[in-house]
């Protein structure tokens, strides 16, 4: 069991496109490992190749790292790693998709090619052009916590939304410089937009989370918290944990939530998400919060139902939306 105390607790974040085959064999393989090891996260396999974050001890992330380049040929994953206080996972799943991002099958950098990426210091010269059309890739509620200065929100509630709003809002003729929280998702979009004909088209190495572990606060042009995909919810500019609480039905960041963890909830639609919750849902929502409340008098964790059962068992299940919008 991981010690929250370990002076050497550390988040590993990562992914690599590369062709990956018999995807349920190496699920199995992968659980066993990550287990063995007592790391906690999400890991996403499909055939263009895999999308992980893990939290643990630095040397059992180090042999976790060796084993998917060994097993797995992950030999040379684009990764943010960096020292947590707490661990930032209360479990392990390992999960089978169609793509490690949602976002266009043929739009695989797996397939061969990549845009044009730049590491922090030649994004932060680009960013100094007047021409440059700075475009936040990632969803409108992550864009309303922190962004670059100057960034376009494209108001996308999913990043499948995200090629519509371009060929509609975007000159094609500008060059366009795109970041994300990791930098998955630009990895798609930029080889996407170069085959939609947009003549130049950049993308920030390592995204938010590699920007702001490199570029000193008084260089960054990052403002605000950047949101993040476990129960941190967001970092501020050092990569500290900001506090911030999330809807305990959408996942997403809330105000103003009640004393029971409750998100803020009007005529049954959460004001977070707008979701509109029926009565049924409703009340399953109140029963998590008390027995997240009574977890936590006692001095607990509260892992929800079935979460003693292992990651495998629950590889066949239907993700929740909140599930399935985990992409850095």
């Amino acid at each position: 069991m991981i010690d929250s105390s370990a002076p050497d607790l550390e988040l590993v974040a990562g992914y690599r496109f590369l062709p990956l085959g018999q995807l349920p064999l190496a699920r199995a393989r992968l659980i066993k490992a990550l287990e063995r090891l007592d790391l906690r996260g999400t890991v996403l396999l499909a055939p263009e190749g895999i999308n992980f974050s893990l939290s643990g001890r630095a040397a059992a992330l180090d042999e976790a790292l060796a084993w998917m380049a060994g097993r797995l040929g992950v030999d040379r994953p684009v990764l943010n790693r960096q020292r947590v206080d707490t661990p930032p996972f209360r479990r392990l799943k390992v999960r089978i998709r169609p793509e490690i991002v949602t976002f266009d099958p043929e739009a695989s950098p797996a397939k061969g090619g990549r845009g044009r990426a730049l590491d922090p210091d030649a994004f932060n010269a680009l960013l100094a052009r007047d021409d440059v059309q700075l475009v936040d890739t990632r969803n409108h509620y992550e864009y309303e916590l922190g962004t670059f200065a100057g960034a376009i929100d494209p108001g996308t509630e999913s990043f499948a939304e995200f090629k519509d709003w371009a060929r509609r809002e975007l000159d094609p003729d500008r060059p366009v410089a795109m970041f994300c929280t990791g930098g998955i998702r630009c990895e798609k979009a930029s080889l996407w937009m170069e085959s939609e004909g947009f003549s130049e088209v950049y993308q920030l190495h390592g995204g938010i989370l590699g920007y702001l572990a490199r570029v000193p606060p008084e260089a960054s042009r990052w403002t605000g918290e950047c949101f993040v995909f476990d129960d941190r919810v967001s970092v501020d500019a050092r990569l500290r944990p900001t506090g911030r609480t999330v809807c305990i039905g959408c996942r997403r960041p809330a105000d103003a939530l009640d004393p029971a963890g409750l998100p803020p909830i009007e005529d049954r639609r959460c004001l977070a998400c707008g979701e509109v919750f029926d009565e049924n849902r409703l009340n399953s929502l109140r029963e998590r919060a008390r027995q997240v409340a009574l977890a936590r008098a006692r001095g607990t964790e509260h892992l929800g139902p079935g979460a003693q059962k292992s990651a495998s068992e629950h590889g066949s299940s239907k993700p929740r939306a909140a599930e399935a919008r985990r992409e850095r």
